[in-house]
């Protein structure tokens, strides 16, 4: 129940932040749509895919058990977070070749804003890629857990199944010795005419009688 929850927030969180990430992007096309920044075109793209593939996955893994998606949610976190990695990396360059180091505080105005928003996508990214790498790592964790009870419950079963089968095999191995072996009543065996008595084995044990 707790993991549920814990992903369900961290993947709204992320929704969020890359809906932010979407729009400030947005505005850097829409200020150069002849010229545009590649690391602008880069984040609409990777917060587009995240906005629509996040939603899916929340809705196709709902009420299911967590071993079943694990491993499938987990890769594609992995390809995810190397995508908001890229577009990090992607917007630092461009901050760091249009605007030096602690830029933003010596414009004022118009290129004020875009220093920020270039700030803006960079912080997001690089938030979402930390974000996204460690739930990718819980949730490997969480799969290898699972994988080894999983195996040591299969373990576990085995030999009791092994053990109740040969129980019941045995039962009725014995059953028809038992039933070959029954001995014969005494009253059978005084009343039935000579030579048609039973055989010595099947007599019962005459201890009780004693010798005059």
């Amino acid at each position: 129940m707790f993991l549920h929850f814990a992903r369900f927030v961290t993947l709204l969180f992320i929704l969020a932040l890359a809906i932010v990430v979407l729009g400030i992007s947005a505005h850097l096309i829409a200020i150069r749509p002849t010229d545009y920044w590649r690391f602008a075109a880069l984040a609409v793209a990777v917060s587009s895919l995240t906005i629509l593939s996040f939603p899916i996955i929340l809705i196709a893994t709902w009420g299911k058990r967590h071993s079943d998606w694990l491993i499938g949610e987990a890769l594609w976190l992995t390809i995810m977070w190397i995508l908001w990695l890229s577009t990090g990396a992607n917007a630092t360059r461009a901050a760091r070749t249009h605007f030096f180091s602690g830029a933003c505080a010596f414009f004022t105005g118009y290129p004020n804003q875009i220093c920020n928003e270039f700030k803006v996508v960079e912080a997001f990214s690089y938030i979402i890629f930390i974000i996204l790498l460690c739930f990718m790592v819980a949730l490997m964790v969480i799969a290898c857990i699972s994988g080894e009870e999983t195996t040591r419950a299969q373990e576990t079963k085995q030999p009791r199944d092994l053990e109740d089968s040969g129980v019941g095999n045995q039962g009725q191995q014995h059953q028809p010795q038992g039933q070959q072996h029954r001995l014969a009543p005494l009253s059978d065996i005084t009343n039935a005419p000579r030579g048609q008595q039973p055989p010595h084995e099947l007599l019962p044990p005459l201890s009780f009688m004693r010798p005059e």
